[in-house]
């Protein structure tokens, strides 16, 4: 099998990757998988959790992959340890389909999951795409940007204890249902999103406990950071931003999405990746617009006076675009990189490595369709690429079907 070229980058310490596999079977298999990379990257190998544990003392490493199924629970401690002392390392597991349980007691730490035997090209394709990904976030013009701004905003109290409940073996969707109680701004807006087309609820839920309960836990988590994250603002501050109709257009593409890749027939956690995906692409401009909002009335003016579009006007304003802080943002707090890479390159998709459907073409695709009638189309060459060229048509039609849903079911 031909190997696919891996980006050059002269940090040696972003070449080298821990794999932690106490099954000796995959431990060799993961040996002679990277064989053919080994000049390009500089693996180690690790024959279980406590042995990891040690090793990372000789860290830091671009990237750690651990089989979920490591003697003892060693997996959680493992991911645990190597996000509080190196949190820019990427943690990828591997799971097979009976690992289920083990794995949802590690996805708050998880940034990447491969299946489990691991097929070569996805492996290779996974570290082409985490490189990528790592290089875009860390360029100079993104952290020239980040530099800027005042605040960084921090994970909420309310999501750091979901979180944590959500680890435990014997967690509770009552307990989390009773957290999110708590803060009623949050309850509010979890409760619109449960409610609208974006989830499509059988029955409406009325309080967050029924919310929680029909979500699921991991759902519920990531909803509650894009609740957080907007109820933290007051409209009036950010004018002539208007964060209301950022909302309700990010709400919009995350419903689309995720019908795109119900469509397309992408496993439950790629569709809901992409649903998620859509609720945050755009949380770049509301951290923009906060942070730096004289600046950005000049974006603002550039798009009004030159017809330029607004990602074009950041660059032309910042250097960056709001898609690159965004993905910034959320690869700072941990989310994983298929939701991370959709936000970062929504706007040119065909800049990420990759021949497979994603949350990215989700995105992508259902942005371009609600925004259709300012002239905005797809990247065909990305379309042509992943060999979708020919399904733009059917995604029209899921478009009209959305818009006609949501009319039904009002987005506020």
């Amino acid at each position: 099998m031909d190997v696919p070229p891996v980006i050059e980058d002269s940090r040696s310490s972003s070449r080298r990757i821990l794999f932690v596999a106490d099954d000796p079977h995959l431990h060799r298999f993961l040996r002679q998988l990277m064989e053919p990379l080994e000049e390009e990257w500089r693996p180690h190998y690790s024959r279980g959790g406590p042995e990891a544990l040690r090793q990372l003392e000789d860290g830091p490493y671009a990237i750690i992959m651990a089989d979920v199924r490591l003697a003892a629970g060693f997996c959680q401690e493992l991911l645990l340890q190597a996000r509080q002392q190196t949190p820019q390392t990427v943690r990828i597991v591997l799971a097979g389909p009976g690992d289920q349980d083990l794995l949802l007691r590690v996805l708050p730490l998880v940034q990447r999951i491969l299946s489990k035997p691991c097929d070569p090209a996805e492996l290779y394709a996974t570290l082409q795409r985490t490189q990528s990904l790592r290089e875009l976030l860390r360029s100079p013009s993104v952290m020239t940007v980040v530099g800027r701004l005042g605040q960084i905003p921090t994970l909420s109290t309310l999501y750091s204890r979901i979180a944590d409940e959500l680890m435990k073996p014997d967690y509770s969707l009552a307990k989390v249902g009773e957290l999110v109680s708590q803060d009623p701004g949050i309850a509010a807006k979890l409760l619109q999103v449960a409610n609208s087309a974006l989830i499509g609820l059988r029955r409406p839920a009325t309080t967050p406990a029924q919310a929680v309960r029909v979500l699921g836990g991991e759902l519920t988590r990531t909803l509650v950071l894009a609740a957080d994250l907007f109820s933290r603002y007051s409209p009036a501050q950010l004018k002539p931003f208007c964060i209301d109709q950022l909302w309700e257009h990010s709400q919009s593409v995350a419903t689309l999405a995720g019908r795109i890749a119900q469509h397309e027939r992408l496993d439950e956690r790629n569709t809901r990746d992409s649903t998620l995906a859509g609720l945050f692409h755009d949380i770049g401009q509301l951290l923009l617009a906060s942070q730096l909002p004289e600046t950005y009335r000049e974006v603002f003016h550039l798009v009004r006076r030159e017809n330029m579009s607004l990602a074009k006007a950041e660059h032309q304003v910042f250097g960056a675009t709001h898609a690159e802080v965004g993905a910034y943002l959320l690869g700072l707090w941990g989310l994983p990189d298929p939701l991370v890479e959709a936000v970062a390159w929504h706007h040119i998709p065909e800049q990420c490595p990759g021949t497979t459907v994603s949350p990215l073409t989700t995105v992508h695709a259902a942005e371009a369709l609600l925004s259709e009638r300012e002239g905005e189309r797809p990247h065909i060459d990305y379309l042509e690429r992943l060999g979708l060229d020919d399904h733009w048509e059917r995604w029209q039609e899921l478009s009209r079907k959305a818009e006609a849903v949501s009319r039904e079911v009002p987005i506020k």
